[in-house]
């Protein structure tokens, strides 16, 4: 947590403006104060209230308390917090009676800042709706039957590269030798090997159709093969069946509600966008593009982020998946950015290659790793 001390009053100043959405600080003595959080009075300057709900907020910003950290009026950092709001409402208001509000430059800073705080109204609208539990459990039921549910196998494999080689590793199983000691002598796939085998459980309707056929005619604690998948020979062992279950409402409910907020706000750009009149009137020229890291200058304040709820998605980062496996999401606006190029897996034998473009599932419900 950043220590409670004094920082020289341009600092303050800057890292005021970046709280000043969440501080409501806008507010003049004759403004509807209905929609404040928290109405609690902590000081007024010239009958100018400031808020506690400002006081806290603006600790927060500071990096003097946690968001989710209650502010306690008696601590340093809510004295020192609302000692630095008073002198930036002093400054303020001194800066309107030099009319310094009517300056061009200033002027536009102003607009900005309430352009972001009218902005930030409508992330927190659509944060509010996609949290709505009966549309959250709506989006669940109708893909519930989609969730990866059915049977799992747990087998053992060694792998050889020739038919003779498998074959005789039969005649030795027939003979009583254990297929984990086996395994870790004779497969050439040492990957498993030292672990007599083990491929864990597999999902079923992930396997080849070859291997899905030989996995469900074969009994527990039976052999399969050897069969040759590929160039390389192989001998089975199923050692246990499992059902499993998806993933619950509540294990979804995060992913369904970013999903929900990504695709209302995809949406509403694209209307809004489409039903404005947007003039470029300059592009990016070639080789204009910022290039490595940008310095910040030697003597520059760090600014402490301060987070916001609903904050905006980030420009061109890849959208949430549909959080249900195998199911087709509905129509999604048409900018979405695209998910990124998934990293090649390893895939066990007799087990299928996953497809092109994966949908991401839970890693405590998505079974083992291939």
């Amino acid at each position: 947590m950043a220590s409670l001390k004094r920082v020289p009053l341009k600092a303050v100043f800057f890292v005021a403006a970046l709280a000043l959405a969440g501080c409501g600080l806008g507010r003049d003595a004759g403004s509807d104060n209905a929609g404040v959080r928290d109405p609690i009075v902590a000081a007024t300057v010239n009958g100018r209230p400031i808020y506690v709900e400002d006081v806290r907020n603006y600790a927060v910003s500071r990096g003097w308390i946690a968001e989710t950290e209650d502010l306690d009026a008696n601590s340093d950092a809510a004295n020192l917090a609302l000692e630095e709001l008073i002198q930036i409402r002093l400054f303020a208001m001194e800066a309107e009676a030099r009319g310094l509000d009517r300056q061009p430059d200033i002027r536009r800073q102003l607009e900005n800042a309430r352009e972001r705080v009218l902005a930030a109204a409508i992330y927190e609208e659509i944060a509010q709706k996609a949290a709505d539990p009966e549309t959250i459990e709506r989006l669940y039921r109708e893909n519930s039957s989609r969730l990866g549910q059915g049977d799992e196998v747990h087998l053992r494999h060694m792998q050889f590269t020739t038919r003779e080689a498998a074959d005789a590793a039969k005649r030795r199983l027939d003979q009583g030798e254990r297929f984990e000691a086996l395994a870790f002598e004779l497969s050439v796939e040492r990957n498993t090997a030292p672990d007599g085998g083990d491929l864990g459980f597999r999902a079923i309707a992930d396997l080849t159709p070859q291997m899905r056929q030989e996995v469900e005619r074969t009994a527990t604690g039976q052999l399969i093969g050897p069969i040759q998948i590929e160039d390389s020979w192989h001998l089975f062992r199923v050692d246990d069946r499992r059902t499993i279950g998806g993933p619950s409402l509540e294990q979804l409910r995060p992913r369904i509600t970013a999903w929900l907020a990504y695709q209302e706000s995809t949406q509403l750009t694209e209307r809004l966008a489409r039903d404005a009149r947007i003039e470029r009137l300059r592009e990016t020229e070639q080789g204009m593009e910022p290039a490595g890291e940008v310095t910040a200058p030697a003597d520059a304040q760090p600014a402490q982020p301060r987070p916001e709820p609903s904050a905006p998605p980030q420009t061109g980062a890849p959208p949430p998946p549909f959080p249900f496996p195998n199911a087709t999401p509905p129509p999604a606006a048409t900018n979405a950015a695209p998910a990124p190029a998934p990293q090649p897996q390893e895939v066990a034998p007799g087990v299928a290659s996953p497809p092109e473009t994966p949908v991401e599932t839970p890693a405590e419900e998505a079974g083992p790793t291939q």
